[in-house]
């Protein structure tokens, strides 16, 4: 049996869940700015729920990004610290892939969306965008293209739109008015309400810690995709105060 733990902080909630097997144990709180104040007591929460310790997990999720700076540090950091103390490897997973997975499981009925366009507020007058289909072969929401920012207004796109063929979700899609034509004609239904949440990383991370694609704490890389300059893995801080032989 599996044990994941998952944290997510990409946005204004927080959220974690631990897997173990089927079962699925969650907490989310909508917390603008308090992500490390209510991120602990959560994950402290739900071990104890679930009777287990750190070291008898098989390895630790946070969501990648793209998303907040400052949450996606904060979830990273956590992950590390638990990796680091517990000798657990990582999972990172997109923040987006996971909404295009939630979205794909809560609005399907007999058979899930076949495109999904995930889209977050980047603030600046710039979206996230994530565009996703579903492969029935690993049951996953899979990336079209990887994910990227650019423009509200953006009106040519690295997949093609075709109209009425995708479903939008995402925060995003509220800033719908000041999209492009050929976006707006590519959806037949948007939730624009849908957020990042800790339990739809683990699809993802399952598929990826059974096929061995793990990293280890040191390894960590965020994908912010605006001023991805600011963070760096632990190598990379340690390369930089490492002198150079002349």
């Amino acid at each position: 049996m599996v044990k994941l733990l998952a944290i997510e902080a990409a946005s204004d909630g927080c959220s974690v869940a631990l897997q173990m097997g089927d079962e699925i144990i969650s907490r989310l709180e909508v917390a603008p700015r308090m992500h490390s104040r209510v991120l602990y007591p959560m994950l402290d929460e739900i071990m104890a729920e679930a009777g287990i310790r750190p070291n008898a997990l098989d390895g630790v999720v946070f969501s990648k990004g793209p998303g907040s700076f400052t949450g996606l540090r904060i979830a990273a950091a956590t992950a590390q610290g638990i990796g680091f103390a517990a000798s657990l490897p990582l999972i990172g997973v997109s923040t987006l892939q996971s909404m295009a997975q939630q979205f794909s499981n809560v609005t399907s009925n007999d058979s899930p969306p076949q495109k999904v366009a995930t889209i977050l507020d980047a603030r600046m007058n710039e979206l996230y965008f994530g565009l996703y289909s579903w492969s029935d072969e690993s049951s996953l929401m899979e990336p079209m293209v990887d994910d990227f920012i650019a423009p509200i207004a953006l009106s040519e796109f690295p997949v093609e739109l075709t109209p009425s063929v995708w479903q939008g979700a995402g925060n995003g899609w509220k800033l719908s008015s000041q999209m492009s034509p050929s976006l707006l004609a590519a959806v037949s239904s948007i939730n624009d309400d849908l957020a990042p949440s800790a339990e739809w990383l683990l699809p993802q991370a399952l598929h990826d810690f059974n096929k061995g694609q793990v990293i280890q704490p040191e390894q960590v890389e965020l994908v912010y995709l605006r001023d991805q300059s600011h963070w760096k893995t632990i190598a990379q801080q340690n390369a930089q105060l490492t002198p150079q032989k002349s």
